[in-house]
């Protein structure tokens, strides 16, 4: 934009035209002033040097009463005396004029219950360096709120003012007064603040305005005290000028010592100025008006705009000159519609993101059920040792991929805002026990001592998302076996209390790689790890700690780091909990049990789900028949019986959802067959919309083995409704939640629940009394019953135990 008149050739214009009116102005008035015959008598010129001297007089002591406000407003503030002496020591830093010194003097005992007085006084020396006085806190000088100049503010109402009397430094034996204020924290009175002003320049430049003007001067103080005299000599008949002036009460004496022509000169110049003042005013207002109505109002109005704008609009107002301000405006509604298209770009790019990650997610999760699948059913069959080797590491690495998705998928949702958090009732024992079963296998493995330590009782219950709280655990947890080769792995549980907010306090130590302080401050953004060399030795796409970051602000914590290269690291974690009273957690004691003759109806339109779904279920008995669509489905159930539907969700002709809405319709009992929804998107609009059409259970994809048998042996109820449920050998995963509970409550020394879990795996075993396993279940019993722990050897063999059984 061509901007034809400047601002600041405007400014320059209107100064320069204010700078020429008052010089003409000045000369016209001083000329009409000085040309008369001294219209004036002596005793008004008099009076006028009396009143130009208090005038200076009063303007340091003024000046000082702003430094005493400030001072004052630092004790108001109530902020601990360690800040308190911070703000003190810069103030009287920058200090200048007659203030010398001062402080805040705080009621006894207020500040430290044990001591008696904690004055902050501070002092400027003659080389400008600034020293804290303490003599005065010393309770053998008798205590500094029984002088006068504290016992004078002390309780008066904020903003009072008192002065001492005019006194001599017993140090530097110069005249100093003293003006105190008192101060309130909260609307209690507190203390007293002081300033501390030396009258020595002050009197200087009375004796010299005396002397250069032939004055003769007596000034005293509001007591009647005589500060200073100069040449104050009293003949009958002389005019004396008497005037009192300030809040402090002060007054001044003058008289004509001599008749000087400068007197008159003297008198002439006072009364140009006095004239002149009106006139310099009026200038002032005339100016201030121009420039708020060429200047200031229109920035007051653009900027109103702007505030009216932060949704979105342009700056719609009138302004005709072509300047800077015009510029402004139509630059900044190019930007806004700039900015509004870009506002739409961005909505739909995200739009396009979820969809993408969605379609992701689908595309990804059905070919890994594949190779997820055949790795699991392969691993049922005959292989030799490095058949088996490999077929784990395939497994493992697409489980690790899997592990990979789901950390960018948790973070989409977060980004999102769609991330959100469940909440149930849960002990913290369940979380600790789960750490203890996993690390400490993990750590022993790579020749690491594993600890847990907790100031918390693990009877203590929390309403909130377990599975969120269980992920910040394991993630940092998972971090640090990694990062770590030697030496420990810890964890800390404490509880803390803010603001009526319970916070569970979670240390997460390790002795591993550390992390440099460089790169401790970008660890938790998304997509970066501590140094680029991270990732390609351990791997991970650097989400995880971002993930972690947003659970626990959803949560109302936080997350910090301490960590030294070559050292170890340690994560501190908040997390805003809400205390709940203690529940009961079922110990369940799952059987596998028995498919033969059971029917299941396999809706897949993808062929090698098909075959993967189809070998899980025929490896546990069912009998399989498949279809490629929710209308061939439909079809079949008519004709035939099923115990059993997985249904997916993406079909072609029929998807899954209206597929199972249509099941739910059938005629007779067919309509209350269980169906199990199979789905690669593990979006929570996705499983909703099944749910909501009638599945009973979502099964996501890759098809995990054990999150199936759990699901069969959930809906058991439902799965033999056609059929009596047959029961066969117990598997060692079903009793890996009752292990666990029970290792737990003997390590929190609670043998009266450990013995009853004991004495349930004892029932569900029914062992011959002399078998090795019962005999060892019997004495770990017998020392629980004693209130006693039974030998590590023995609770390390039950383990080994029960998996023998179960295979």
């Amino acid at each position: 934009m061509n901007i034809r008149s400047s601002l600041k050739r405007k400014s320059i214009f209107a100064l320069v035209g204010y700078m020429l009116l008052v010089i003409i102005l000045v000369g016209s008035i001083s000329y009409k002033v000085v040309e008369p015959p001294v219209r004036h008598s002596l005793e008004h010129g008099l009076d006028l040097s009396t009143q130009l001297m208090s005038d200076q007089i009063q303007l340091p002591l003024n000046s000082s009463i702003g430094v005493l406000q400030s001072i004052v407003s630092v004790g108001n503030t109530g902020i601990p005396q360690h800040e308190q002496e911070i703000l003190l020591h810069s103030l009287f830093s920058v200090l200048d004029g007659i203030a010398v010194s001062g402080g805040l003097w705080p009621e006894p005992y207020s500040v430290n219950p044990k001591v008696e007085y904690t004055s902050l006084f501070y002092n400027r020396a003659s080389d400008g360096a600034i020293d804290k006085i303490n003599s005065w806190n010393n309770p053998e000088t008798g205590g500094y709120n029984k002088q006068d100049w504290y016992l004078s503010a002390a309780n008066k109402p904020l903003g009072t003012v008192t002065w001492s009397q005019v006194y001599i430094d017993a140090y530097t034996q110069v005249q100093m007064i003293t003006a105190s204020s008192p101060y309130y924290v909260n609307g209690k009175f507190a203390g007293v603040a002081t300033i501390d002003l030396s009258l020595k320049d002050l009197i200087e430049f009375v004796n010299e305005q005396a002397e250069d003007f032939g004055l003769g001067v007596l000034l005293k103080d509001g007591y009647g005290e005589v500060i200073t005299e100069h040449n104050f000599k009293l003949v009958n008949g002389i005019y004396v000028s008497k005037l009192s002036f300030g809040h402090f009460n002060w007054s001044v004496d003058v008289i004509n010592a001599q008749k000087l022509i400068g007197k008159r000169v003297y008198e002439i110049i006072s009364s140009v100025e006095l004239g002149i003042i009106p006139l310099m005013l009026l200038l002032v207002l005339i100016g201030y008006v121009l420039i708020n109505r060429y200047l200031i109002r229109p920035i007051a109005v653009i900027a109103q705009k702007v505030d009216d704008s932060k949704q979105g609009g342009i700056i719609d107002m009138a302004y005709n000159s072509e300047d800077e301000i015009r510029h402004l405006i139509d630059t900044f509604n190019q930007k806004t519609v700039f900015l509004e298209a870009e506002k739409v770009k961005a909505q739909a790019s995200t739009q396009a993101k979820s969809s993408f990650l969605a379609t992701l997610s689908h595309e990804i999760r059905t070919p890994m059920n594949g190779v997820l699948g055949t790795a699991q059913l392969l691993l049922k069959t005959d292989l030799s040792e490095e058949q088996r080797k490999h077929l784990k590491s395939l497994y493992d690495s697409g489980d690790h991929m899997m592990t990979l998705l789901n950390e960018i998928l948790d973070f989409s949702k977060i980004e999102q805002g769609h991330l959100e958090l469940d909440r149930a009732p849960f002990p913290l024992g369940s979380i600790m026990g789960s750490i203890n079963s996993v690390y400490h296998t993990l750590c022993t493995e790579k020749g690491l001592l594993f600890k847990v330590y907790s100031d918390v009782s693990p009877d203590r219950w929390y309403m909130s998302d377990k599975a969120r709280v269980r992920q910040v655990l394991f993630n940092l947890l998972n971090n640090a076996v990694k990062f770590t080769s030697r030496g420990f792995v810890e964890v800390n549980f404490k509880e803390q209390v803010t603001d009526g907010t319970t916070f569970l306090c979670i240390t997460v130590r390790d002795t591993g790689i550390g992390i440099s302080k460089s790169a401790q401050e970008k660890i938790f953004r998304p997509f970066e790890q501590a140094e680029s060399t991270t990732t390609r030795r351990y791997g991970g796409t650097g989400l995880g700690l971002a993930i972690v970051k947003q659970i626990c602000e959803l949560m109302s914590g936080s997350i910090s780091v301490k960590s030294e290269s070559g050292i170890g690291t340690s994560f501190e974690v908040k997390l805003g909990l809400e205390v709940c009273e203690p529940g009961s957690v079922e110990v369940k004691v799952h059987r596998k049990l028995n498919y033969e003759g059971l029917q299941v109806l396999i809706v897949e339109d993808n062929r090698t789900n098909t075959i993967i779904i189809d070998g899980f279920m025929k490896s546990k008995g069912f009998k399989c028949q498949s279809v490629e669509n929710g209308e061939e489905a439909i079809k079949i159930m008519s004709t035939t019986h099923f115990d059993l539907v997985l249904m997916d969700n993406h079909m072609p002709v029929m998807d899954g959802v209206e597929a199972t809405s249509a099941i739910r319709q059938l005629p007779g009992d067919r309509k209350n067959t269980l169906i199990f929804g199979c789905t690669a998107d593990v979006f929570k609009e996705t499983r909703e919309r099944m749910m909501s059409a009638g599945v009973d259970c979502i099964i996501a994809k890759p098809i995990d083995e054990n999150e199936l048998d759990d699901a069969l042996y959930r809906y058991s109820e439902k799965l033999y409704q056609f059929h009596s449920e047959q029961v066969v050998t117990p598997d060692v995963t079903d009793f890996e939640e009752l292990l666990v509970n029970l290792y737990v409550s003997i390590e929190n020394k609670q043998y009266d629940k450990s013995a009853a879990l004991v004495e349930n795996l004892i029932s569900s075993f029914n062992e011959d009394p002399r078998d090795q396993f019962a005999e060892v279940l019997q004495r770990i019993l017998e020392c629980l019953k004693n209130h006693s722990e039974p030998e590590k050897e023995d609770i390390d063999l039950i383990t080994v135990l029960v998996a023998d059984k179960c295979h």
